[in-house]
């Protein structure tokens, strides 16, 4: 809305062009009115810009709500919107950049009044407010709804046009207008199938192929401006928003593609879903595959990568097949080290997915084969050359003692124990740190259920789910493990309070034994030697003494 975003600052309540648009004034179709309205230049907005935008326009939009059933002026934005992007499919490049701009800022103006409207009143008021014609002939218009040309409009721009410099910010208003009208399930008592708007979006013809427009979209990673800029934007803007571009690795655009693909694909639930659809049937993945790992920072992405592994047995095949699988799961583990409430949810899908690829044996083996230089983002230790194994366990093991102790949320340290227990058997050349913390974390959860009055079927579950993966791991990879065999040894008192314990009798014999056999050999070979050395003594003669 370029008389909006024109300035932040300053006084909206005087600018003559949206005071008339929010009027009691019918607007002709023909006016040029329209043009003069959505002609601002584009201005790039943070997130912070938009909300406050949103905030203060809010007066202009409660008069349009008073006002537009009588003037149907929001209903003719829609059609200029319509008209604009229809000449924007097919215009030539000379003319691309002036259609992109006014569409876009009829796309600005209509997310906007739409939440407002989405916010205030139900569906079928919402509609009222699209649909509504004012004292215009309603045969003027096509007899096919407003609600489901608005719709297909958006559909067109997101699976048609492509993506450059003029058009990237029609594309990520698209998707913004998109998202408000599925927010309308947020303030609604109706069911999903009840709602119009809904099975619009779900019905249409076309949403197979905006589901494979939008995975393509977050597939190509394509910024907002290349280096040539673009013709409606100012010299400071292209600025800006090139170094907001260059300074975050994921471009808005791929983020925004993501997050309205994960809300498409979780509605529907009990219904034929056309966009969970699409996830399950893709088969090129290697630009998927890159996009996603290097954008695990952000949660809409864990989501989808999710999806793509529950629903996609050739993805997940592809996935677990890959060399470089470290560039998949550092992220994840990064995301679960530095998780806090604000983050849980990122956390917990980390979590499952990470559980999700331990049930693969094949990479419960990769995992110890990968040896990372440092991971500079773990501040309880440095660490070098450590197994992305070795890594695992650390931080698992590092989520289960803090949840238990702190937080105690049963299903996120079920999950880490769970991944543990799948990876166990194939544990291998772990380092003594990695044995300390696996071993700690049964020592401190042990001095807490001794002296525990509350929890401790919480804390039982977790210590006989660490003894049961001690002992897969001394059962299947006895011979890989002599750091582990040390530790055992030298903690063996934090296990013998537990030997007598019916609790705990039954899966903690078979490690009592390994570490009372190693401790036998261990005092042998200190006796052995103990006589070998007197033996030496005995049998110097005096002439080499004094020699």
């Amino acid at each position: 809305m370029g008389a909006l975003s024109s300035s932040l600052n300053q006084d909206l309540s005087q600018n003559g062009l949206l005071l008339k648009f929010v009027g009691k004034d019918h607007i002709p179709l023909q006016d040029a009115f329209w043009n003069d309205l959505l002609s601002f230049p584009y201005k790039p907005l943070t997130v912070e810009d938009d909300k406050k935008l949103f905030e203060k326009n809010k007066f202009l939009f409660n008069h349009l709500a008073i006002n537009n059933l009588k003037t149907g002026n929001f209903g003719t934005l829609l059609r200029i919107f319509l008209k604009k992007s229809s000449y924007l499919l097919q215009s030539s490049n000379n003319a691309i950049a002036r259609y992109s701009l006014q569409t876009y800022n009829a796309l600005l103006v209509t997310r906007y009044y739409l939440q407002h409207l989405v916010h205030k009143f139900p569906e079928c008021e919402v509609i009222k407010h699209i649909e509504s014609q004012g004292s215009m002939n309603r045969d003027a218009f096509k007899a096919e709804s407003l609600n489901l040309q608005l719709i297909n409009g958006l559909m067109n721009i997101l699976i048609a046009l492509p993506i450059f410099n003029d058009t990237y910010p029609v594309h990520r208003e698209s998707i913004n207008v998109f998202l408000v009208l599925l927010s309308i399930e947020l303030f609604t008592t109706e069911s999903i199938t009840e709602l119009k708007l809904y099975n619009i979006i779900f019905e249409s013809c076309k949403s197979r192929d905006l589901g494979l427009a939008l995975i393509t979209t977050f597939s190509n990673q394509q910024k907002g401006l290349s280096h040539q800029g673009s013709s409606f934007f100012g010299l400071g803007d292209i600025m800006g928003f090139l170094l907001s571009a260059t300074e975050n690795e994921v471009p808005a655009l791929c983020r925004n593609a993501a997050l309205l693909l994960i809300v498409l694909v979780n509605q529907y639930v009990a219904f034929s879903n056309p966009y969970r659809n699409v996830l399950s049937s893709i088969s090129d993945f290697s630009k998927l595959y890159h996009s996603i790992c290097i954008a695990l920072e952000y949660e809409e992405t864990t989501l989808l990568l999710y999806h793509l592994l529950h629903r996609n047995e050739q993805f997940k095949t592809f996935v677990l097949a890959q060399s470089d699988i470290d560039v998949l799961v550092v992220p994840m583990l990064r995301a679960i080290y530095h998780a806090n409430d604000s983050s849980c949810h990122h956390m917990y899908m980390s979590l499952i997915i990470l559980l999700i690829l331990t049930e693969d044996v094949e990479f419960n083996k990769k995992v110890h084969e990968i040896v990372l230089k440092s991971v500079p983002w773990y501040v309880d230790r440095q660490l070098s050359e450590i197994t992305l194994g070795g890594l695992i366990i650390l931080v698992t093991t590092r989520t289960v003692q803090y949840n238990l102790l702190k937080m105690r949320d049963e299903y996120l340290h079920t999950n880490c124990l769970a991944a543990l227990a799948n990876m166990s058997s194939q544990f291998s050349n772990l380092q003594s740190y990695v044995c300390q913390r696996l071993v700690g974390l049964f020592e401190v959860l042990a001095k807490t259920y001794n002296r525990a009055r509350q929890e401790l079927v919480a804390i039982e579950k977790a210590l006989r789910i660490i003894l049961e993966v001690l002992n897969s791991c001394l059962s299947n990879q006895l011979i890989s493990n002599t750091n582990l065999i040390y530790t055992l040894l030298y903690n063996k008192h934090i296990f013998d309070t537990f030997r007598n314990n019916p609790a705990f009798q039954d899966i903690i014999s078979n490690i009592t034994q390994v570490y009372i056999l190693f401790y036998s050999y261990l005092c042998n070979a200190i006796m052995c030697n103990n006589f070998i050395e007197q033996e030496t003594v005995l049998s110097v003669s005096p002439r080499s003494i004094s020699c």
